[in-house]
């Protein structure tokens, strides 16, 4: 199973979305990301989750995910005088594209995250 397929993903972005050599490759990228994000494949898929895979290709057309660096801020600093602003990044860290924002909202609003594989546990 997977979140999205080639025809699903033909439907939401247009036949000539990718190259048709490139197609399977970039829905490949786009359910790995996805699962990634969640942490694990709902049995069943919701359109907003298809959705959240298309944003993801998009992103991944344009550039923006999977484009090799990471940044988080661990420091910044602001001199309102001469109007000097200084950050600082976390090694490997990085910017968040709109097309991932877009996902994850589309996630979080199924509140997915937790809901894989889990067991009871009984003391007896």
């Amino acid at each position: 199973m997977s979140f999205i397929n080639v025809a699903e993903a033909e439907s939401t972005l247009g036949h000539d979305f990718a190259e048709d050599n490139d197609k399977a490759r970039l829905v490949l990228l786009a359910n790995t990301w996805m699962k990634n994000e969640i942490g694990h494949e709902p049995e069943v898929i919701d359109p907003l989750l298809k959705d959240a895979a298309c944003e993801i290709i998009k992103g991944i057309i344009a550039g923006a995910i999977y484009a090799g660096s990471e940044k988080a801020t661990i420091r910044e600093k602001v001199k309102a005088d001469s109007v000097e602003v200084e950050e600082t990044f976390a090694e490997g860290s990085r910017e968040i594209s709109k097309f991932e924002q877009i996902a994850k909202a589309f996630i979080t609003s199924l509140d997915l995250k937790g809901k894989g594989f889990s067991f009871g546990v009984y003391r007896g």
